[in-house]
């Protein structure tokens, strides 16, 4: 499992809004009112919301946030089909929340040889928060939507989602030659 940062800190960030939305209804105490004026003068505390999510499936949901991974991850992205053969291939599950953070991330499939990737593949997740937040008929009732996605890597380190990936080039072909 890799550890997750940013849901943490996106509720102190709530907790925070709400302290000084609380802070801002409380009537004033005795004197002249300095404190009370101190609270309405401090800036306003704000939680940008993730855009809501168009999809209606969840496989569209999946397309989705792989389109969102593949954007804000872009100078990492290899153009084209995937290379036959591929370094690595990376199957992480993330499962969402309704504010569109990545409340979980779990290693499905990581490779033993390079595993300095299944890290890059949790920074690729983090780059790309907050991810479209799920639409409530997606969540079924749940506080949260899981996804798997698949990352495919060529050698050079760069990588494309199976979501959006075309289909891998044929294999190099071999000398015809045969060898005893």
């Amino acid at each position: 499992m890799v550890a997750e940062g940013g849901a943490c800190g996106r509720w102190i960030q709530v907790l925070a809004a709400l302290c000084a939305l609380l802070a801002g209804c409380a009537a004033p105490g005795p004197g002249d009112g300095k404190v009370a004026k101190a609270f309405h003068s401090m800036p306003e505390a704000s939680v940008p919301l993730a855009p809501p999510s168009v999809a209606t499936t969840l496989a569209e949901y999946q397309r989705e946030v792989a389109g969102l991974l593949q954007t804000a991850n872009r100078g990492m992205v290899f153009q084209g089909p995937p290379p036959n053969p591929l370094r690595a291939v990376i199957v992480m599950r993330a499962e969402i929340d309704v504010l569109g953070e990545a409340r979980r991330l779990d290693l499905v499939r990581a490779p033993w040889h390079d595993p300095w990737l299944a890290e890059l593949v949790a920074q690729t997740m983090r780059q790309a928060e907050p991810l479209p937040r799920p639409s409530m008929k997606l969540l079924k009732g749940a506080s949260s939507v899981t996804i798997t996605e698949t990352w495919l890597f060529d050698y050079e380190g760069r990588f494309r989602l199976r979501s959006l990936s075309l289909p891998q080039a044929e294999p190099p072909e071999e000398d015809e030659e045969e060898v005893f």
